[in-house]
């Protein structure tokens, strides 16, 4: 799923920052539609009706051997020094984590023909001290904690210019058993807008579709970075607890926030794509953006500790 999220970049100093790239949201909050809510700490990823899919497989075992891969661009004026990407993986009713290997590819198109910038399919690449639990269950319209989601760290040392690229990635089990992937889930959405994610079974590559309502579907990841650019850069993080709801908004919008966000110091902030700010709050049940024009912006929460950052989309 193409996104550059505006670089997340804000002309501010001179310095460079470690920058968090996101392709998706995975938590869907704390609360589900039925009203159930999710163990303290924890948020729920519900599958958005009438989805079905609640994750896709991307493992390798005895028996088996499939592989995920979506898409990002880095931007025109950007260069980036990659350190490492995460992906979301759960195998239902595993309570500590389940997996010791991961594999990744970086390739300049799409899976099979793409070129390999980076990676293979056979060397591990997981750091197990920075994999962890993401603190979301995974779920259907009938809720349970069967499905907790890891988020599975992998060392990804690399330099990647302008352009269009795919990861290529997979996961092994310590039982050799399955390993599922949550595909991008947004509140109320069926399918994200510029999903085209694929995944390879023992037919080959197709597109990755839901089984519920065969909408394309994109998979969500995380890619730490810094930019190189005619700019300067902030120090920002892209977290998936963070949902913003409803989106898009007419007029205001909601925040789902984790823990640590919800102090009183805690400062929200609306953006433009030229990085200008355009609305400032202080933490509330919700927010007008009423007045400003269709577009899409930025938010970002500042809690004194870290600053997340999400997309919103105004009609």
């Amino acid at each position: 799923m193409k996104k550059n999220l505006f670089s997340l970049m804000i002309l501010a100093g001179s310095m460079l920052n470690a920058q968090v790239y996101s392709n998706g949201n995975l938590s869907t909050g704390s609360t589900s539609s039925g009203g159930t809510a999710a163990p303290a700490g924890y948020t729920w990823s519900e599958v958005q009706s009438p989805n079905t899919t609640l994750g896709a497989s991307a493992y390798i075992s005895s028996a088996a051997d499939f592989r995920l891969a979506d898409d990002f661009v880095v931007p025109s004026t950007e260069r980036w020094d990659i350190s490492s990407v995460d992906v979301f993986a759960y195998q239902t009713s595993s309570t500590t984590m389940p997996f010791d290997a991961l594999t990744l590819q970086i390739l300049s198109g799409p899976p099979p023909s793409g070129a390999v910038v980076f990676g293979d399919t056979t060397t591990n690449i997981i750091n197990r001290s920075a994999t962890a639990d993401s603190k979301i269950y995974r779920t259907g319209s009938t809720v349970n904690t069967t499905r907790k989601i890891w988020k599975v760290n992998g060392n990804v040392i690399t330099t990647l210019n302008p352009g269009t690229y795919w990861l290529n990635f997979q996961v092994h089990a310590t039982n050799d058993g399955a390993a599922f992937f949550p595909p991008v889930t947004n509140v109320g959405v069926v399918s994200p807008p510029g999903a085209n994610a694929m995944q390879m079974s023992s037919t080959g590559w197709a597109p990755l579709m839901d089984t519920g309502s065969s909408t394309a579907q994109a998979m969500p990841f995380i890619i730490t970075y810094v930019a190189t650019s005619l700019g300067t850069t902030e120090t920002r993080q892209l977290d998936s607890r963070v949902v913003v709801y409803p989106n898009p908004t007419q007029s205001t919008f909601r925040l789902s926030l984790p823990a640590e966000s919800l102090g009183a110091k805690t400062e929200v902030g609306v953006f433009d794509s030229a990085g200008k700010k355009v609305k400032s709050f202080k933490l509330a049940e919700s927010y007008d953006v009423s007045d400003l024009t269709k577009g899409m912006y930025i938010i970002k929460i500042n809690d004194g500790q870290n600053i997340k950052a999400t997309k919103l989309i105004k009609n």
